[in-house]
């Protein structure tokens, strides 16, 4: 059976972006690219909400832009390579290679869905947002993971990450790692209840 991982860089206050949805402050250095890549390669499938599918266009480019640091350009490779699901409540229309949609109507048809999908896959699933999609996952008890990069930054204002929940989810700390950015890594393992 897989395990599903929410990756998400957040501020030290907890937000996922500004209020306008900028993403300026998020850290950046070799290292924690060098992560990001090697969790990416190890992964067998990611899932998007269709808000995460907005940057698809950025990593289409980034795999093909000269201009960009290597390590860049294989994330960029590495992401529209791997099989991506985006579930959206509606039909919507995808040209990001390796890319399906999944339509579904209400958060137990997404939870029927992820978790044919955790059962048909072997390895890791990773998800990258949108935000409201990473909630509802949390909400939802789907998650096995959560990878939060914690950057040194508090923005006080912007979209937060862990809200409008109604209740607890318990968390075992597996590693840390702090990069020269000042972003620490934190991965937990989610804690189910029987």
């Amino acid at each position: 059976m897989g395990r599903l991982m929410l990756h998400m860089m957040i501020s030290a206050d907890g937000m996922v972006s500004g209020p306008q949805g900028e993403l300026d402050w998020i850290a950046n250095d070799e290292p924690l690219n060098q992560d990001h890549l090697a969790r990416l390669e190890q992964a067998d499938a990611v899932i998007l909400g269709a808000g995460g599918y907005s940057m698809s266009s950025f990593w289409t480019a980034a795999e093909h832009d000269e201009k960009a640091e290597a390590i860049m350009r294989d994330l960029g490779r590495a992401i529209n390579k791997i099989p991506k699901i985006v579930y959206s409540h509606q039909d919507m229309p995808v040209d990001w290679r390796n890319t399906k949609v999944h339509v579904v109507k209400d958060d137990k048809a997404l939870v029927e869905d992820v978790e044919r999908l955790k059962r048909e896959t072997e390895g890791t699933i990773i998800c990258y947002g949108g935000v409201r999609f990473a909630r509802t996952l949390v909400q939802q008890d789907l998650l096995d993971e959560i990878h939060l990069d914690v950057c040194p930054v508090i923005l006080g204002v912007g979209q937060p990450l862990f809200t409008e929940l109604t209740h607890r989810t318990n968390l075992r700390l597996r590693e840390t790692v702090t990069y020269d950015s000042g972003a620490t890594m934190m991965h937990y393992e989610v804690v189910k209840i029987s």
